[in-house]
């Protein structure tokens, strides 16, 4: 099933997924050898109880590709689904906006109407956002800017609230009947209840594209803003052209209620340099946000799973069975965070 969004986004969900929800695997019982070297099997499954309040995994993921806000990975998309398929979490796909001239705040609005369907489709769930490299940007961005009730002077979420509410009444009302409906006050309220809206319950980041400083991935800046002349020809003076490359330099925006995180990446990275992971999990470190990290000393970029079904040897990107440790790290983190 493909649930079409705001700008045309996508929200790819594979209803097959609610047959195997309640049978996944646990990675402590996965990795017995490894870790009943370390651990008794009475404390193992212990710990487990109390993570999964009775044995059952809770919760969707929406799985963010990358490709550099240029396209789309096909290599961490699905097989990102399937992995945590296998652990008993259901998982989505948001295909966002990688084909306008200038993207601007489309993949963050299109995020953000995905949080939202998500809480819609399954109510009372929490939801955690996955994104790799751009797409890590992607998710970060909606899950640190999820608040914020302006950007350079214009209500941010003001058409994806408008969207919501007319998707609300579906096609019980006339288009007319749904636009008297939105009134300012119930934007308004909307706006008011924006955590509850737009707020994820935490973010797995891989090799996130983080900073539009020293360490850009400067493409994906060019792809959200443009090319320095080209935005103030359209938007106005160097100054907002500055003022927005701070808004979509995630690291400088971390504040008190930005979503715990867990974060990966790999210390030779030769697309994405590491100190963007670095530089956010300082930044989640200084406002107190609880965050798991791991850096693994070498890799290229786009590892994704980092197994044998994602390899793409052109590329020099192998099976790596450290770097793949990340995966069961990850739903580790999904269950046992508090």
């Amino acid at each position: 099933m493909t649930i079409k969004g705001i700008f045309d986004a996508e929200l790819v969900y594979d209803e097959k997924q609610e047959d195997k929800l309640n049978s996944g695997i646990l990675p402590g019982v996965i990795s017995e050898t490894y870790n009943k070297a370390r651990f008794s099997e009475e404390e193992i499954l212990r710990n487990y109880d109390a993570a999964l309040h009775g044995g059952k995994q809770s919760g969707t993921i929406i799985v963010f590709p990358g490709g550099g806000y240029s396209w789309l990975s096909d290599r961490e998309g699905e097989p990102v689904v399937k992995a945590f398929n296998r652990y008993g979490f259901r998982a989505l796909i948001l295909r966002y906006d990688c084909e306008s001239e200038i993207l601007g705040l489309r993949p963050l609005k299109q995020a953000a109407w995905a949080i939202a369907e998500t809480k819609r489709l399954f109510p009372g769930e929490p939801v955690y956002l996955c994104g790799f490299s751009a797409g890590a940007h992607c998710a970060a961005s909606v899950g640190i800017h999820y608040d914020d009730v302006d950007w350079n002077g214009h209500a941010l979420f003001e058409d994806v609230i408008a969207f919501l509410k007319k998707e609300d009444h579906g096609n019980r009302y006339s288009t007319e009947e749904k636009e008297s409906m939105i009134s300012s006050e119930e934007l308004q309220a909307y706006q008011n209840k924006l955590s509850e809206l737009f707020r994820a319950d935490g973010m797995i980041l891989g090799y996130p594209v983080i900073s539009s400083g020293e360490y850009a991935h400067r493409g994906s800046f060019e792809r959200l803003l443009g090319k320095r002349k080209d935005f103030v020809d359209k938007y106005g003076d160097d100054t907002d052209y500055e003022r927005a490359l701070r808004w979509f330099s995630l690291e400088l925006q971390v504040h008190e209620t930005t979503p715990e995180a867990f974060i990966w990446q790999t210390m030779t990275d030769d697309s994405v340099p590491v100190q963007n992971s670095l530089l956010l999990v300082n930044a989640m470190i200084e406002h107190d946000i609880k965050a798991e990290y791991h850096m693994y000393p070498s890799g290229v970029h786009g590892l994704s799973l980092a197994t044998k079904e994602v390899e793409t040897p052109d590329k020099g990107r192998y099976p790596d069975i450290h770097v793949a440790d990340w995966f069961e790290r990850a739903v580790d983190w999904l269950l046992y965070k508090k």
